[in-house]
């Protein structure tokens, strides 16, 4: 999390896309309501509208005949098992059910279309995606996608690209393919083209995905191939570096090692620094800190000073520079004494130095205050909104003097005042305060609410992920899938610091893995996050 608050020969191509693949098959699933959270239909929040899709999903599945019900659900089970003859089994005997809708018979085409692609039977799976998009008058984007990847496993190039025309020309009114469809279509695209010989176009089209997503190993593959194909092996050897700086290691096939081993890169040296020489997170702090300083020379008012000591303090902690962050918050709020935001910034900068006690007791105030205005507060999240440093930053004091109680309560303080995306980390954060307390942390009923209500995967939404990866539902590695389709990389360093945080808790307190846990605090450490939580707790030695 951000403290501060305050991306630069060929084997079949569908050996390249397994864990994308799977990952977005669970979340199709997921919305189709037939994931292995959703066994039984999730109540909705309290106040909440009674009926969501995904219930109606799950509703319409469980309708079904028990033994059919089970072939179906069995077919998600055992491909996220890794049972991948078992799953082709279980489709078989979900899809010769007549109880099953046309939605729902697609659905299944779709799975096991995936679970013979994982199998490496390319004609097989094309076979069962030209089904399910035969049986839907209107295909839906992730049908064709898919339709159009296993074209091109089947070399058949040109119906792949006519798939991919026929997709985007849906898009052209709205002109949204790149937020609906991103980086895998202009990965799919050149692929297509590619295998045509249009191989500038591939690389045009490989570019057009990298900007959507500077962190697609596969756009950096493809991109690689087709530079390669045009004699530009000064271009193709830097995307093979960005591919191996973004490419977990059981995508990269046999071919494309031995290529990496040719042109002497090392995935595993590689991905420990996966901006190069960049970071982002440090470039970003020290261009706000220079903006910070020019508008304090340029203020004319006390609150302007004030106002730009502030900024200068949450960019200098942000800077791993606590103690100047600390002189500059006392000037802001020597300036502005009533600004509570000033307050509890101080509290952060407090907290980052270690100076838990007087963290603790300079928010007591702040605390009475908020607890004084939740009393009969018609908007108590509104309350809790304008609280939210104080309560985060007191939670983490609280969390490193191993006073489990106080810092869950306050997590949940702030949970009730954050917007969902962050409430989905803070839960994941309760979990792993109770399982790095060795269960002597209490119980939450706020928090074992929510995670019972958002037991279902968000596609792009890595905090999700998060949960139930801390819950043990998910790999890290769908996590990860998640985290690089985010665009803009400052966020996506700050994602993968969160995301080696919690696998290195899960390892060490969960699975009792030292080792590996060690591995992702290296991975923390490499990175260098500067301004986010889970750098500053890794040097403490939270996990």
């Amino acid at each position: 999390m951000h403290a501060a608050l305050h991306c630069h020969g060929r084997t079949r191509h569908s050996e390249h896309n397994m864990k994308n693949i799977v990952s977005r098959a669970f979340c199709t699933f997921a919305v189709l309501g037939l994931s292995a959270c959703a066994h039984q239909p999730t109540p909705p929040a309290s106040g909440a509208s009674a009926v969501t899709p995904v219930t109606k999903a799950a509703e319409a599945w469980s309708r079904l005949p028990p033994d059919v019900l089970v072939a179906c659900r069995g077919v998600l089970i055992s491909t996220g098992a890794g049972r991948f003859n078992e799953a082709v089994d279980l489709s078989r005997q979900c899809l010769a059910s007549q109880s099953l809708t046309v939605e729902m018979r697609a659905a299944m085409l779709l799975q096991l279309a995936v679970v013979e692609t994982i199998r490496k039977q390319p004609a097989a799976a094309l076979d069962a995606e030209e089904a399910g998009v035969a049986l839907t008058p209107a295909p839906a984007d992730l049908q064709l996608l898919m339709l159009a990847q296993l074209y091109v496993a089947n070399l058949r190039y040109k119906e792949a690209l006519d798939t991919l025309d026929r997709t985007r020309a849906a898009h052209e009114p709205k002109q949204d393919l790149n937020n609906i469809l991103g980086t895998p279509y202009y990965v799919a695209r050149g692929r297509a083209l590619g295998g045509l010989g249009r191989h500038q176009e591939a690389i045009d089209a490989a570019t057009q995905g990298i900007t959507i997503q500077c962190a697609s190993a596969e756009a950096y593959r493809l991109r690689a191939a087709e530079r390669e194909a045009v004699g530009d092996a000064e271009g193709a050897r830097a995307d093979y570096v960005a591919f191996a700086r973004w490419a977990t290691d059981p995508t990269i096939d046999e071919t494309t090692r031995a290529k990496l081993a040719a042109l002497k890169i090392d995935p595993a040296s590689e991905r420990r620094h996966p901006f190069g020489s960049d970071n982002p997170l440090r470039d970003l702090s020290a261009h706000a800190l220079s903006t910070a300083q020019l508008s304090l020379k340029a203020a004319t008012t006390q609150q302007q000073k004030a106002k730009a000591y502030s900024d200068i303090s949450a960019y200098l902690d942000n800077s791993n520079r606590h103690q100047e962050a600390l002189k500059a918050i006392d000037q802001a709020i020597a300036l502005a004494p009533d600004d509570i935001a000033f307050r509890q910034s101080k509290i952060t900068t407090l907290v980052a130095l270690n100076r838990l006690d007087d963290a603790i007791s300079q928010a007591t105030p702040l605390v009475a205050k908020m607890q004084g205005e939740l009393v009969g507060a018609a908007d108590a999240k509104a309350v809790y909104g304008r609280y939210n440093e104080l309560t985060v930053s007191l939670a983490w004091a609280y969390i490193l003097k191993q006073d489990w109680a106080k810092g869950i309560e306050l997590l949940a303080d702030n949970a009730q005042g954050a917007a969902p995306f962050d409430q989905d980390y803070l839960a994941s954060t309760y979990l792993y305060v109770r399982v790095r307390s060795g269960g002597s942390a209490p119980a939450n009923a706020y928090f074992d609410d929510y995670i019972r209500r958002n037991a279902q995967p968000i596609p792009g939404n890595y905090r999700r992920w998060l949960l139930l990866y801390m819950q043990g539902r998910v790999p890290i590695d769908m996590v990860y899938a998640q985290a690089v389709t985010i665009p803009v990389p400052e966020m996506l360093e700050n994602a993968l610091a969160e995301t080696w945080f919690m696998a290195a808790a899960y390892e060490r307190y969960v699975k009792h893995d030292d080792a590996a846990a060690r591995a992702y605090v290296g991975r923390i450490n490499d990175l260098q996050p500067y301004g986010t939580n889970e750098w500053g707790l890794v040097t403490r030695g939270a996990v």
